[in-house]
């Protein structure tokens, strides 16, 4: 039963039942997957593993917000999704008037006392009210469900997260296990990112776009479906969370045309190509996004200043996020107050909450994943005696990518959230690219000394397009 005040829904035994029934038959048919591809992809291996984590995510994201917190937006999706369902039920016209008009005051008056009517400031929020006619079909599908809901839709991002971690292991195949942790098997992703949220959606669609343009301007494939499939990516991210977009587009943009530049050997044409190449590849990330103004609302470039400000007070006032608050200094709307703070909100996006800063049991597992990291940092700082580490970093396309993308993202969420509640939520689309990028330089450090260890010279070059002798022995295995 649900709690129009409380954001609360009581679960059902049948729903536990039947999510136990979803999963069965989601066994038989991933484990077929695995079974066809295990012998020439070694990765398959983390297949079912990386579904039933995504799916215990999601399930432990529902239950906890059901039984420990007693509600949360999450309910207010699940029956604001539950309402739309009632009115294409009832009244398909309806529905459809609502779909193609949208979240108008008006529409709000075609919702019935037999509908129910979703929040009203969900319904006003334009991303809100996407997520929940995204969530609408899953309604039907899952008897109006919300545990069942959320093993389905954990199931179903679930495939754009493995299309990346496989794109990304392409590269470095020996580095499957280390991704697969990236991608799979992180607490925090796979708890704040599996449920019915939209964090859910958008770390779904920031893997399928990177997955597609991997495919399109690195492997040189072509076809409508990748075009279509990338713009629809682009469009979910930029209807729901358009800050995710903002940071990886020029991230990707570098990713795509420095691996064209870096290969160049002529010493003379490159630092001359390079420095006109990254104004050129800025340009082009800025003129985009200015293109972008309307769809990307407050988060456009000429009301990003403000809206980092109102966000930081905002999420500062909110008692519904607790007291777990930190501070990266006073915001005056001016740039260089923004990036004075930035080593500030960077190293809390990235490495905090502290295990000592924690206070709840949410906050102690994120706290433990934290130091993680720091330690994983610090491990490519120490190894690569800080020169050589950052040598890797922007002689390889991937670990670039990876590592602007979560530094740009960082520096966004931690200057703006300003509350260890919301970070850990906010974060995750950057977590595995962090992670990845990481060991990634840690495998290339491991190379150089290898190669000096037997009087031979390492060239970072070599590796633009991966890990070459993995890559042979992957597809030796594949020919078989």
């Amino acid at each position: 039963m649900y709690d129009l005040y409380d954001h609360y829904v009581d679960l059902e035994y049948w729903e536990f039942l039947l999510s136990f029934l979803y999963v069965v038959i989601l066994y038989f048919y991933f484990a077929r997957q695995k079974n066809l591809m295990l012998r020439k992809f070694p990765e398959y291996r983390f297949f079912l593993g990386g579904l039933f984590a995504k799916i215990l995510g999601g399930v432990a994201y529902g239950l906890v917000y059901t039984y420990y917190y007693d509600g949360g937006d999450t309910m207010g999706y699940f029956y604001g999704a539950n309402t739309l369902a009632n009115l294409f039920v009832t009244d398909p016209g309806s529905y459809l008037r609502l779909i193609v008009q949208g979240n108008t005051p008006e529409n709000f008056g075609l919702f019935t006392m037999e509908t129910g009517w979703p929040f009203q400031y969900m319904y006003d929020d334009d991303r809100t009210f996407i997520l929940m006619v995204l969530l609408t079909p899953l309604c039907l599908l899952t008897f109006r469900s919300y545990m069942v809901m959320t093993v389905v839709l954990a199931s179903l991002s679930y495939i754009g997260v493995w299309r990346c971690y496989r794109s990304l292991v392409r590269y470095f195949p020996t580095l499957d296990g280390k991704f697969a942790i990236a991608f799979l098997f992180m607490p925090s992703v796979i708890f704040w990112g599996s449920g019915i949220v939209k964090d859910t959606f958008t770390f779904a669609a920031m893997c399928w776009l990177i997955h597609y343009m991997d495919r399109w301007f690195q492997r040189g494939e072509r076809g409508p479906w990748l075009v279509v499939g990338g713009l629809l990516s682009a469009i979910l991210l930029i209807a729901i969370k358009p800050y995710i977009f903002m940071a990886l587009l020029p991230a990707m943009i570098a990713w795509v045309y420095y691996e064209r530049i870096i290969a160049i050997r002529n010493k003379l044409i490159k630092y001359t190509i390079l420095p006109l190449g990254t104004v050129l590849m800025l340009g082009a990330s800025l003129f985009l996004l200015d293109a972008l103004g309307d769809r990307l609302d407050k988060f456009s470039l000429d009301k990003a200043l403000e809206t980092i400000v109102v966000s930081k007070e905002d999420m500062t006032r909110a008692h519904a996020y607790g007291n777990n608050f930190f501070d990266v200094g006073e915001l005056d709307e001016s740039w260089g107050s923004v990036l004075r703070a930035s080593p500030v909100a960077v190293n809390a996006a990235l490495f905090r909450p502290y295990l000592w800063e924690a206070r709840n049991v949410v906050m102690v597992a994120a706290g433990a994943e934290n130091l993680w990291l720091l330690l994983l940092a610090l491990a490519v700082l120490v190894k690569g005696y800080f020169v050589g580490a950052f040598k890797m970093l922007v002689g390889n396309p991937i670990t670039l990518m990876g590592m602007a993308y979560s530094l740009v993202f960082a520096f966004v969420i931690g200057i703006s959230t300003p509350n260890f509640g919301a970070l850990v939520r906010f974060k995750i689309p950057l977590v595995p690219l962090f992670v990845c990028a990481c060991h990634i330089i840690l495998f290339l450090l491991e190379k150089k000394r290898e190669l000096e260890g037997r009087g031979m010279r390492f060239d970072p070059r070599n590796y633009i397009k991966g890990d070459h002798v993995g890559q042979e022995a992957r597809r030796k295995l594949a020919s078989r």
